[in-house]
């Protein structure tokens, strides 16, 4: 594992860092709210953070077959939906152990389709790690699940249901309709222009301030937020909107409460719980992307 942790360039003018390892960074930021970074498998990660110390979970795990991000063990290539759907909700398991009684999990998911016809062709304007060669889900009989061409496979459901099966509480599945967003090209469907944002809790009661909702005349269950989110430079990810996670806080996560992104990517969610007064963590298995973390932090 690279010594990122020692890099000058990396932690110069940091605000007030104590640098605990190699792969980890913790600091403080404005108004002192404490923010940690972690980069590793998650959810060997999380196994040694503290049982039922995080109020709020915001994330948006790499989609199936989507983006190849170029490191190992990255969750998202395997080679069937069933191994994809069990390696999701194993780190799930884990954020079951470290969220509160009360806590709240909102997670982001999007669908893949499955071709049955080989290669895929074309420049994706969204993301240049979009997956353009032979894909596992492309291959022909490849996803063993006797679908036929063409077919959404339904990969958001399927992660729902079966952390469902373990213990999960499934409260609400919200539909984010993507505003603004770059649409798909195709022609022989109409183009997807929402996403699934699940919001599991672990027991019957938990933290929820319905009252946000209707304050600011949202739609309780289908929120119309523009897809753009704020400019990453020097970096490849699919990071969700500010907003998106802001939300999220304001109705599942109590005022300084604790937040945590196991995928946390760009740092959305990080850097949005931060600026709220709320105690952030973010871990990634991309040593590139906990640095821009990190970077971004030193910001404020």
């Amino acid at each position: 594992m690279a010594n990122t942790a020692n890099s000058p360039e990396l932690f110069d003018a940091l605000r007030s860092p104590v640098i605990t390892g190699h792969n980890e960074w913790h600091g403080q930021t404005i108004n002192n709210v404490p923010w940690h970074v972690y980069q590793g498998e998650s959810g060997q990660v999380l196994q040694g953070l503290t049982a039922n110390s995080i109020n709020c979970v915001v994330t948006s795990p790499p989609y199936y077959s989507l983006r190849d991000y170029g490191v190992d063990r990255q969750i998202g290539l395997e080679e069937t939906v069933d191994e994809y759907v069990k390696a999701i909700s194993s780190v799930f398991d884990q954020v079951f152990r470290v969220l509160k009684k009360d806590g709240v999990l909102f997670l982001n998911l999007g669908d893949t389709y499955y071709s049955g016809k080989g290669k895929s062709h074309g420049i994706d304007k969204k993301s240049s790690k979009r997956r353009f060669g032979l894909r596992a889900v492309d291959k022909s009989g490849g996803l063993g699940e006797g679908i036929k061409r063409k077919t959404i496979i339904g990969v958001p459901w399927r992660v729902a249901t079966e952390m469902s099966r373990r213990n999960w509480v499934l409260r609400s599945a919200i539909i984010w309709h993507r505003k603004k967003d770059l649409r798909e090209f195709v022609t022989d469907r109409p183009r997807r222009s929402y996403e699934y944002v699940f919001m599991f809790v672990k027991e019957r009661k938990y933290y929820f301030e319905r009252q946000h909702l209707i304050a600011n005349n949202i739609e309780e269950d289908m929120w119309t937020i523009d897809a753009r989110p704020k400019s990453v430079n020097g970096i490849d990810t699919a990071p969700f909107p500010d907003e998106l996670v802001a939300r999220c806080l304001a109705i599942g996560c109590p005022p300084e409460g604790t937040v945590l992104d196991p995928f946390a990517g760009s740092g959305t969610t990080l850097r949005v719980g931060v600026t709220s007064r709320r105690e952030s963590t973010g871990i990634d298995l991309n040593p590139r992307f906990c640095e821009y973390m990190v970077e971004e932090m030193k910001k404020f």
